[in-house]
C-alpha cells in the first residue's frame, strides 16, 4: 500500500488514458462491438483512437440483443427504455457506428438469429461500407424490397459464406429474396439454413445456387423427397451437412401435413449421398450424440402420448 502511494505521489503508476493503444485495442477485442461504439470509444480521444484498430473490426458480431432495440410488441421487454440500468440503441444507428470505426475492414458479420428489424436500409449500410464480407449470417424476419435486396448483395463481390434464417416458417417464406439473392451473389460456395427444407426451397437452391459447394440444414427439419432432390439434383453440391436433423415425408401432394419420421435418415439418402458426394453429414446413433437425444427429447415432450406410442413402435406422426 505505501509503495502505491509513493508510486501515485511520483506520478510513476500509469493511467489509462495513456496505456499503449495497442494494449486497449486488445481489451476492445474482447468487449460486445456495441460497447465499443457507443461506450468506450467515447471515453477520452486515447480509447477513441484505439477503437479505430483495424484488429478490432474483421469479425463483427451482433450477438447481445440487449444492446439493441427489437421492433417486436411481442417482446416489450425489447423495447427502448432510458430507465434500464442497459441502454438499448437502435440498429440503424448502431450499424451507422459501426461503419465509422470499421471502413472497409470486416470480413465476417454475424446478426443474432432473433434480430428481427433488419430493413433494406440497413443491408445498404453493410454492403456500401463494408464490401469486403466473405461470411454473413443474415435473419430475415419480414419482406423486402427485391431491387434492394438485389443492389445489396451485388455489392458483396466477396461473399462464400451465407447463414440464413427466414421467419416466418412457411414453405415460401423465402422464396422471392432468395432468388434475389442467387441471381446477385454467385460466388457462394457454402449456404447453412436454419428453416425446413422442402421441395420449393430445394428447387431454388438448385436453380439460383449453382456453384454452391457446400450447404447445411443442421438442426433442422428436413422433407425426405427435398433432401433426395438437393443431391440428385445439384451439379456442384459436394458436402451435404444433415446432421441433427429431424427426417419428415409429406404422402399427399395437395395437403400441407407432414410425417415425422424421426431423426435417422432413410437408408437410401444415405448411400445415394456417398456415391454422389464427397462427405454426407448425418446421425447414424443416438448412443453418443448429447444433441441428438435433446432434439428429440424436445420433439418428444411436445407429443401428446397417443403420438409418442406411435413413434416407439415404428409408426408415423402428423406434425
Amino acid at each position: 500500500m505505501k509503495l502505491m502511494e509513493s508510486q501515485e505521489g511520483s506520478g510513476n503508476v500509469p493511467r489509462w488514458e495513456n496505456m499503449d493503444k495497442d494494449i486497449l485495442s486488445n481489451i476492445f477485442k474482447k468487449l460486445d462491438v456495441v460497447d465499443v461504439v457507443m461506450g468506450t470509444s467515447r471515453v477520452c480521444i486515447t480509447w477513441f483512437l484505439a477503437s479505430h484498430n483495424k484488429t478490432i473490426w474483421s469479425t463483427i458480431k451482433l450477438n447481445d440483443l440487449d444492446s439493441i432495440v427489437l421492433d417486436d410488441p411481442y417482446w416489450p421487454q425489447m423495447q427502448d427504455n432510458d430507465d434500464k440500468e442497459k441502454h438499448r440503441y437502435h440498429l440503424r444507428k448502431i450499424l451507422i457506428e459501426i461503419n465509422k470505426f470499421s471502413r472497409t475492414v470486416p470480413t465476417n458479420f454475424f446478426f443474432n438469429v432473433y434480430c428481427n428489424n433488419i430493413l433494406e436500409e440497413d443491408l445498404a449500410i453493410i454492403s456500401n461500407g463494408m464490401p469486403n464480407i466473405r461470411k454473413l449470417a443474415l435473419p430475415i424476419w419480414k419482406r423486402l424490397d427485391l431491387n434492394s435486396i438485389e443492389l445489396a448483395f451485388s455489392k458483396l463481390k466477396n461473399l462464400q459464406t451465407l447463414t440464413i434464417s427466414p421467419y416466418p416458417w412457411r414453405d415460401d417464406a423465402l422464396s422471392p429474396e432468395l432468388r434475389a439473392i442467387g441471381d446477385s451473389c454467385r460466388n457462394l460456395t457454402t449456404i447453412k439454413f436454419h428453416c425446413l427444407l422442402d421441395k420449393i426451397l430445394a428447387n431454388i437452391i438448385i436453380c439460383n445456387f449453382p456453384s454452391v459447394q457446400r450447404i447445411s440444414f443442421r438442426c433442422s427439419y428436413v422433407c425426405i423427397e427435398a433432401t433426395m432432390s438437393l443431391i440428385i439434383g445439384h451439379p456442384n453440391l459436394k458436402i451435404f451437412n444433415l446432421s441433427h436433423c429431424i427426417f419428415m415425408e409429406k404422402p399427399h401432394q395437395y395437403n400441407d401435413a407432414y410425417y415425422i419420421l424421426g431423426m435417422r435418415p432413410e437408408e437410401e439418402i444415405v448411400q445415394i449421398g456417398t456415391q454422389k458426394l464427397d462427405r454426407i453429414l448425418v446421425c447414424s446413433s443416438s448412443d453418443h450424440c448429447t444433441i441428438f437425444q435433446d432434439v428429440w427429447k424436445y420433439i418428444q415432450n411436445r407429443m401428446d402420448p397417443p403420438l409418442k406410442a406411435s413413434l416407439r413402435s415404428g409408426g408415423t406422426v402428423e406434425t
